[in-house]
C-alpha cells in the first residue's frame, strides 16, 4: 500500500503592498478647544473657541454664519475619545496626520493640554508634527490688536533653547518625518534674530539627541516672499489665505449688507487660480490649500471672508497641488498641508459641518487618490456597454472643474495690462495734495534697486513694494505709480488696481489703523512705450475724494 503523501500546502498569496502615498497631507490642528485660565481671565469663564463660533451672525443675505459642527458636536479636546474620533475620521479621509499649533512663550506655555496628553498616552495611534506659533498674543480677535496678553520672548539665547522644551515631543514615533528627520515648522523666522545661528544650533542638538537631525520649515505666514535657504532651512511651507492675493469683491455688491461692515470680500475662485499660478521658486516650497475662509466669529463686521469656497473649488485646488508636488518635489519630502483640520471661528474646517456634512473630507480624499480626471474617465469609458452611468458622472464632474480651473489659470492678465501715460488723471485735480505718506520699494525690475535703473526702450517697468497714507484705506482710494523729471516738466502716470496684505507693514505700523497698513503692498508691471529719455523720481500717490497724498522713493529711473 502506497504511503499516503500529505499534500503540500498551497503557497500563500502575496501580499498586495499598498502603494505609497502620492503626497502625505498634513492638516493644521487648533488646541483651543477646551478652557484655560488664561482665557477665564482675558474673555471670561469657560471660554473656548467655541464661545465665538456660536455668536457669529450673517453680515449679508446669503452670508453663511455661523458654522456650527455635525458628526463630532461641540468637541472639548480634554476628552481622549474625542481625539481618538477626530484621528479616525481624518485617516479615513486620507490625511496622513495633524500639525499642532504649539504656544510656547519664553517659559510659558498654553494650550498644550490636547498635545501632551496625546503624547504621554501614546494615543490616538495617528501621525502628528507641530508647528511653533512664534507670536505675541494680543486682542486682535476683537480688533484691539496693540494690547498684547502674553509676550513672545524674542531674545536669541531664547531661540537657541526652545528646542530643547520639544525634544520628547520629536522622538515620538508616530513624529512625521523626512528622511528620518523630524519635520518642524516655525510660524514666523522672521523674528528670529538669527535664523541660521538657531537651524544650526538646533541640529546640533538634535543630533546629540540621537536624532539624525532635523527638517525645518518656514511657515509663508508674514513673510511670505522670504527664502528660507538663506538661513540654512530646508523648505518653505504655503498658508494660503496669506498673502492674501484673492481679488476684493465690492461690498455694495452684497445683498443685505450690515451697515457697520468694515471688512473685506475676496473671491475664493480668484485667489485659488493665483495659487496656481505660481511660479516655482528657487528654494524647496512644501504647498498648503485651504478650504474656506470667514472669521466673522472673530472679528464680527470688521471680517475677511472670501465668497466662492465650495468643495469642488478646493477639491480642484489640492489635486493640482497634488500633482505640482509630485512634478517638483522629492518623493520622501512630499508634504502638503491643508489650513485647517478645525479653524471653526476662521471658516476653515474639514471636521464636518451641520451644512455641507462630509463634504470638504470627501473632497480631500478624491483630490488626493485620483492621479488624474482623464484617466478615471477613460478607465470607465474602457469597460464599453458595462458603463455605470453613476460613476462616469463622478468623473466627468472632475472634467469639468479641471477644466473650468485650467481656463482660469490660463487667463493670466496681459503682462502689460496698466501703461504710464503723460500727465496726472483728472481725480487728483483741484485736491490738496500732502507729502505725508510712506513709500518703500523692494524690487524695480525683478531686482532690489540700487540707486538709479536703467529702462532699455520698449521694456516694462516692474516695480513692487508698499505705500500707506495716515487716515487712507487703500482699499477704498486710488493709487498710482508716477514718473515725474527732476525739474517737473514730464510727467507719467498709471493706476495701481490691486493693493497687496503686507503683514510686515501692518506690525511695523502698528500704531496705525490696520485698514490702512494691511493691503499697504503693490506690484506692477507697466507698459513704458510713452516714456522720453531722460531720468525720473518715482512716487506713489493715494488718492481719496477730500485728498491726495503722495509719498516718493529714493530711486530714480533712467529712460534710454
Amino acid at each position: 500500500m502506497e504511503r499516503l503523501r500529505p499534500t503540500p500546502a498551497a503557497a500563500p498569496e502575496p501580499e498586495e503592498i499598498a502603494p505609497p502615498p502620492r503626497v502625505r497631507a498634513i492638516a493644521y490642528y487648533l488646541p483651543q478647544f477646551h478652557p484655560i485660565p488664561e482665557n477665564d481671565a482675558w474673555w471670561g469663564a469657560g471660554f473656548t473657541e467655541w464661545t465665538n463660533v456660536t455668536r457669529a451672525r450673517p453680515l449679508f443675505d446669503g452670508h453663511y454664519q455661523p458654522h456650527l459642527p455635525a458628526d463630532l458636536g461641540f468637541t472639548d479636546l480634554r476628552l481622549p475619545e474625542v481625539r481618538e474620533a477626530q484621528a479616525a475620521l481624518a485617516r479615513e479621509h486620507g490625511l496622513h496626520g495633524f500639525c499642532y499649533y504649539y504656544y510656547s512663550f519664553g517659559g510659558k506655555r498654553l494650550l498644550d493640554r490636547p498635545l501632551r496628553e496625546m503624547v504621554e498616552s501614546g494615543k490616538p495611534d495617528f501621525p502628528f508634527c507641530i508647528c511653533w506659533a512664534n507670536e505675541s498674543w494680543s486682542r486682535r480677535w476683537d480688533g484691539a490688536e496693540a494690547e498684547v496678553l502674553v509676550a513672545q520672548d524674542d531674545s536669541d539665547a531664547f531661540y537657541r533653547g526652545f528646542i530643547h522644551e520639544v525634544l520628547p515631543i520629536l522622538r515620538d514615533p508616530r513624529y512625521i518625518r523626512v528622511d528620518g528627520k523630524p519635520v518642524l515648522l516655525v510660524y514666523r523666522i522672521g523674528r528670529m534674530p538669527d535664523a541660521a545661528g538657531v537651524a544650526a544650533a538646533w541640529r546640533e542638538a538634535a543630533v546629540a539627541a540621537g536624532l539624525p537631525g532635523l527638517y525645518l520649515c518656514s511657515v509663508q505666514s508674514h513673510d511670505p516672499n522670504l527664502d528660507p535657504s538663506r538661513f540654512g532651512w530646508d523648505a518653505a511651507v504655503e498658508f494660503p489665505p496669506s498673502p492674501w492675493h484673492g481679488r476684493v469683491v465690492d461690498p455694495k455688491s452684497l445683498p443685505g449688507l450690515d451697515p457697520d461692515f468694515t471688512g473685506t470680500v475676496f473671491d475664493y475662485p480668484d485667489l485659488v487660480t493665483r495659487y496656481l499660478q505660481r511660479e516655482v521658486p528657487r528654494y524647496r516650497l512644501l504647498r498648503g490649500v485651504m478650504t474656506s475662509w470667514d472669521n466673522t466669529a472673530r472679528r464680527g463686521p470688521a471680517a475677511y471672508l472670501f465668497q466662492g469656497a465650495t468643495p469642488g473649488e478646493y477639491e480642484t485646488w489640492l489635486r493640482a497641488t497634488v500633482a505640482w508636488t509630485e512634478a517638483h518635489v522629492p518623493p520622501s519630502e512630499r508634504l502638503v498641508f491643508v489650513n485647517a483640520w478645525n479653524e471653526w471661528a476662521e471658516g476653515a474646517h474639514l471636521e464636518p459641518d451641520q451644512r455641507h456634512g462630509r463634504a470638504w473630507l470627501e473632497a480631500t480624499a478624491r483630490g488626493l487618490d485620483r492621479a488624474r480626471a482623464w484617466r478615471g474617465a477613460l478607465e470607465v469609458l474602457r469597460r464599453g456597454a458595462a458603463v455605470d452611468p453613476a460613476a462616469l458622472r463622478v468623473h466627468l464632474d472632475d472634467v469639468e472643474r479641471a477644466l473650468d480651473r485650467l481656463d482660469r489659470t490660463e487667463e493670466r492678465p496681459p503682462a502689460c495690462a496698466s501703461r504710464l501715460v503723460p500727465g496726472a488723471p483728472p481725480s487728483l485735480d483741484a485736491k490738496p495734495v500732502s507729502a505725508d505718506a510712506l513709500l518703500h520699494v523692494d524690487e524695480v525690475q525683478g531686482a532690489k534697486p540700487r540707486g538709479r535703473v536703467v529702462l532699455r526702450p520698449g521694456e516694462p517697468l516692474r516695480v513692487k513694494g508698499w505705500a500707506l497714507a495716515a487716515g487712507m484705506e487703500p482699499l477704498r482710494s486710488e493709487s498710482y505709480l508716477m514718473l515725474r523729471s527732476p525739474n517737473g516738466e514730464r510727467l507719467f502716470t498709471a493706476p495701481i488696481k490691486y493693493r497687496m496684505v503686507r503683514h510686515d507693514v501692518a506690525f511695523r505700523h502698528r500704531t496705525l489703523d490696520p485698514r490702512v497698513t494691511r493691503f499697504a503692498g503693490f506690484e506692477v508691471e507697466l507698459e513704458s512705450g510713452a516714456l522720453l529719455p531722460g531720468e525720473y523720481k518715482l512716487s506713489v500717490v493715494q488718492a481719496t475724494k477730500e485728498r491726495v497724498a503722495a509719498a516718493f522713493s529714493e530711486h530714480r529711473v533712467v529712460v534710454e
